[in-house]
């Protein structure tokens, strides 16, 4: 594998190819757990919790303040985190300009790096950049953003869409109806072209909401403040409850 940049893999990102973790591929749902909802006080306790359990991956966002008004976690919490979670982890670009981003996040412990569709750039050479850095690709777009006319194209690169049901960095928002029709409209069209892609439905994802976005396309479930982290049950109790709705 080579970069479009630099022609050679750096060391440190073929120490990233090196290391990857991949989620399984033969369970009909998968679930992630949402570590920007969890106790952030006691974050070690939570990835300890997450590893004794049968959570699938990590979603670790990242919000740049411009391509939303806040501020999530950057790369040097995830590096202090990785070394003590056991799950692969997927970083959420939520940010203008993505290409700085990608090795940083890569070296720090990045198994996949989800980048948006809105963003102002070339996404086929931003999937090979991320490739190139070791990680795997995948399609971030809004909770507004309707299917766009390259959907197939740009799906056919990637291992996954993950949609986002609300605005992205705030937790506590009602999922948006309307992206459940986009779900819908992703899924015919990943069934009538055979691509392998799954689609994973992010925010406000509880037992209320579950069935909705499974019955759409849904296959993964990102667990936030309504669903893995609610404060009624343990992660274990919270994680089944979620599963018990999807089937």
């Amino acid at each position: 594998m080579k970069s479009k940049r630099t022609g050679t893999i750096s060391a440190s990102c073929r120490f990233c190819l090196d290391n990857m973790r991949t989620v399984s591929k033969d369970k009909k749902i998968l679930v992630s757990a949402s570590l920007s909802c969890a106790d952030l006080l006691h974050v070690s306790d939570a990835i300890a919790q997450i590893n004794a359990s049968d959570i699938d991956f990590v979603h670790y966002d990242v919000v740049d303040g411009m391509f939303n008004n806040c501020f999530v976690f950057g790369d040097l919490v995830l590096e202090k985190i990785r070394p003590i979670c056991d799950k692969p982890v997927e970083v959420h670009l939520a940010v203008q300009n993505v290409r700085p981003y990608i090795e940083p996040f890569a070296r720090a412990g990045a198994d996949y790096i989800a980048v948006h569709y809105e963003i102002d750039d070339d996404l086929e050479d931003i999937f090979a950049h991320i490739r190139s850095a070791g990680c795997r690709p995948v399609l971030a777009m809004r909770c507004d953003t309707e299917m766009p006319s390259d959907f197939v194209k740009l799906a056919s690169q990637v291992d996954w869409i993950l949609k986002l049901m609300v605005q992205p960095g705030y937790a506590g928002q009602h999922m948006r109806r309307e992206a459940v029709e986009h779900i819908r409209s992703m899924k015919e069209q990943i069934t009538a072209n055979c691509l392998s892609c799954r689609i994973q439905a992010d925010g406000n994802i509880h037992t209320g909401t579950i069935p909705q976005v499974c019955a759409a396309g849904a296959s993964i479930l990102t667990g936030g403040t309504s669903g893995l982290f609610r404060q009624d049950a343990d992660l274990q109790e919270n994680l089944r409850r979620m599963k018990e709705a999807a089937s």
